[in-house]
C-alpha cells in the first residue's frame, strides 16, 4: 500500500512539472505592441491619479520641508505633534521623531529597504556603523 501511495504521489508531482513545461511564453504581434506602446505613451502625458488617502508615512514625507523648517525655527517634537493633532492627524513623539530622522539622513545613508524573499543580500551594499547584514547559507 505504501507504494501505490507513493508512486500516486510521484506521478502527480510528474503532471505538475509537464503542465509547467507545457505552458507557453505569451506573445503579441507586431501591431498589439505598437497598440501598447501607443498607450503607454498616452499615459505618459497624464499625471498619475492622486489616492484617496495617505499613510503617515506619505503624510510626514509630503509635508517634510515644512516640518524641518518649523524645527529650525525651535519648534519642539511635541509642538508638532500638537500641530498635527490639531489637523486631525495622530502622531506619537517617537513615530514622528523616527520619521524626521530616515528623511534626514542622505540619500547615500537611507536604510536600505528588506530586500524581498527570493533575493540574496549584495556583498557590495554598504551598511552603517552598528547594523547587521545576514550573509546567506553557503554549500561547501
Amino acid at each position: 500500500m505504501c507504494y501505490s501511495v507513493l508512486d500516486s504521489l510521484l506521478a502527480r508531482k510528474e503532471e505538475r512539472q509537464m503542465e509547467k513545461r507545457r505552458r507557453n511564453p505569451q506573445t503579441l504581434t507586431a501591431e498589439q505592441f505598437e497598440v501598447f506602446r501607443t498607450r503607454l505613451d498616452e499615459r505618459g502625458n497624464v499625471p498619475p491619479p492622486q489616492p484617496e488617502s495617505y499613510m503617515m508615512g506619505e503624510i510626514v514625507r509630503g509635508v517634510y520641508p515644512q516640518l524641518r523648517r518649523l524645527r529650525e525655527n525651535g519648534y519642539t517634537l511635541k509642538m508638532l505633534v500638537r500641530v498635527f493633532e490639531e489637523n486631525g492627524v495622530v502622531i506619537t513623539i517617537h513615530a514622528l521623531s523616527t520619521y524626521l530622522k530616515k528623511l534626514a539622513l542622505p540619500k547615500e545613508q537611507a536604510p536600505a529597504k528588506a530586500a524581498s524573499k527570493g533575493s540574496v543580500g549584495s556583498p557590495t551594499v554598504e551598511l552603517r556603523p552598528g547594523q547587521f547584514q545576514m550573509k546567506p547559507d553557503v554549500r561547501l
